[in-house]
């Protein structure tokens, strides 16, 4: 006979012979030792009644003024920081919220971001209220170890941080904000408990902000003293020139004639007063008055750079 025939059929096997003795698989999260915590410890705790009502409660909490400025704070962006809420409410309780004891790896990896964006995460939902720190993770002493290994088999060292969920007290935000006005057929349906018009005043006049000087712009060698023939021309024109007043300083009379750039030590008074002459015959113009003049100061300004432009273009012989 053939060894194919003395081989019986695989349907007609002993059972017994193809059943295989299970091993010890290896740790999975869902079936590692978790540290124990009392009652007493989850006293404050919240418990919400669904995942569904705690991640609306969450996000309500995040939308507050002072969620925003902890979401800031913590830098980590809104959908992101939803989406690490939705898998840790996916790992605890559903009827109690507690027992998540999921490390940072494990929750980073659920919804594939790093490690560093799920410890922020935790941080904010801490921040906000929505998770409690029962027990922080730790390394198993001996005889843990051993109930560790006993319970599935696998070889476990530490366990991470026991956390619960918790509902958050909503502050600073508006539950509401739909308020009825008042039609014209009840028009007192909300009267009005305060009176501006009625107000009493203020003890005292609120403070106004003071005006700030311009500062000057600087000039290149304002700040050096004047040569004495540039103040004698200044004194010369305050008590020649009928049309400059006598409150103009000569010190201000002074600064005209050197931002025109005027030689006073080549020309003297009575030099000027002719080229003004000279210049007004050939503009076909008659020079002002003391009456005809509104600023003086403006109109001697404009009249030393006439001055100073007929020298430029005619010469030292003007």
């Amino acid at each position: 006979m053939s060894p194919q025939a003395r081989t019986p059929p695989r349907a007609a096997q002993s059972p017994l012979r193809r059943r295989r003795l299970p091993f010890p698989q290896p740790s999975r999260r869902g079936a590692s030792w978790l540290l124990s915590a009392p009652e007493t410890d989850y006293a404050d705790v919240r418990s919400p009644t669904s995942p569904d009502a705690w991640i609306a409660a969450v996000t309500t909490a995040l939308a507050t003024p002072t969620g925003e400025a902890y979401r800031r704070r913590i830098s980590i962006k809104r959908d992101t920081f939803l989406a690490f809420a939705r898998a840790e409410a996916s790992t605890a309780n559903r009827r109690t919220g507690r027992n998540i004891a999921t490390s940072h790896d494990t929750l980073a990896r659920l919804v594939g971001m790093s490690k560093i964006t799920a410890r922020r995460a935790r941080a904010l939902m801490e921040a906000l209220g929505c998770l409690v720190t029962i027990r922080t993770g730790r390394y198993l002493f001996h005889l843990e170890r051993l109930e560790a290994a006993a319970l599935h088999g696998g070889k476990q060292l530490r366990a991470a941080s026991l956390r619960a969920l918790n509902m958050p007290v909503i502050v600073g935000f508006a539950q509401n904000e739909h308020l009825a006005t008042a039609s014209r057929l009840h028009p007192s349906t909300h009267p009005l408990n305060s009176y501006p018009r009625r107000g009493k005043p203020h003890s005292e006049a609120a403070s106004r902000p003071q005006h700030r000087r311009k500062q000057a712009k600087f000039t290149p060698g304002a700040d050096q003293p004047r040569s004495l023939t540039l103040q004698r021309l200044a004194a010369r024109l305050v008590q020649g020139l009928p049309w400059l007043p006598d409150s103009l300083s000569t010190l201000r009379v002074q600064r005209i004639i050197y931002r025109s750039g005027f030689d006073a030590d080549r020309y003297t008074y009575g030099d000027l007063i002719r080229l003004w002459a000279v210049i007004d015959g050939e503009l076909d113009q008659t020079p002002k008055d003391a009456g005809t003049v509104n600023d003086p100061e403006a109109y001697l300004v404009v009249r030393m750079k006439l001055a100073v432009n007929y020298v430029r273009w005619h010469g030292p012989s003007a």
